[in-house]
């Protein structure tokens, strides 16, 4: 009996000395973590030699110090990029882009994109970038010189992704949502710079008609309708942003 007391009692003693030894440690708190942080002298350039070989710290430097300045009637190139998402395989089939259907819809987006640009006094004219001077690997390099060879002061390059989502209903119509993402690119091609930038989503509910055969048709209207709305607010994002940016002194 006793031997268990003591035993029971240094097992105690060394719980406390244990215990004891934790808190007395200090610990590093997150104001002090900061305020060493804040000590340390600041980093201007780039110390990884990678990021030297593609763009070096003056041209860095020289690009972020500056102030980019656009056309004041400038010739704008359009390029629609490859549709994400393989959206024209599920509204179209596989043959989509065999489908006249298809193709005219294609050609409504580049023409509404255009049309609202030409809206705006900066942007004297809108022309359309032929798929033969772009290859499959496209990249900003490429898109550039493309665009240099066709004397235009920027080039919008835009995409559209776009998904539907079915409801079905014993004793109701057929119901779909689209949702619809819009991304836009304009590239400065003199200087190689990209000033604006946009992504924009809008999403569209529609009602199976009777003149539509099957639920399909709906949901390509409602992909349609989402995208053109998707389209004509970038498009009057981007007018909004180059009506109000600097501009050279030609």
């Amino acid at each position: 009996m006793k031997k268990g007391l003591i035993l029971a009692l240094a097992l105690g003693v060394a719980t406390v000395m244990f215990s004891g030894c934790s808190t007395s440690m200090p610990s590093r708190t997150s104001a002090s973590a900061m305020q060493d942080y804040e000590a340390r002298p600041p980093i201007e350039t780039s110390l990884f030699p990678s990021d030297q070989a593609v763009l070096g710290d003056l041209a860095v430097k020289q690009i972020l110090s500056s102030q980019l300045e656009l056309p004041a009637k400038g010739k704008l190139a359009i390029l629609k990029f490859p549709d994400a998402g393989g959206w024209g395989v599920r509204a179209f089939g596989g043959d989509y882009w065999r489908n006249e259907e298809y193709l005219k819809f294609q050609q409504g987006q580049v023409e509404m994109v255009s049309g609202a640009l030409l809206k705006s006094e900066q942007i004297a004219e809108v022309i359309p970038m032929p798929s033969l001077m772009t290859p499959k690997s496209m990249s900003i390099p490429v898109l550039r010189e493309a665009a240099v060879r066709m004397q235009a002061d920027l080039l919008l390059v835009f995409r559209i992704s776009s998904d539907t989502y079915s409801q079905y209903r014993l004793f109701a119509k057929d119901k779909v949502k689209a949702y619809s993402t819009c991304e836009f690119v304009l590239l400065d091609v003199r200087t190689g710079l990209v000033p604006f930038t946009r992504v924009i989503s809008r999403e569209r509910m529609a009602v199976k008609q009777p003149a539509e055969l099957n639920v399909s048709e709906t949901m390509r209207r409602a992909e349609q309708e989402s995208a053109s709305e998707a389209l004509r607010a970038g498009a009057e994002n981007l007018v909004g942003f180059v009506k109000s940016a600097p501009k050279r002194r030609e």
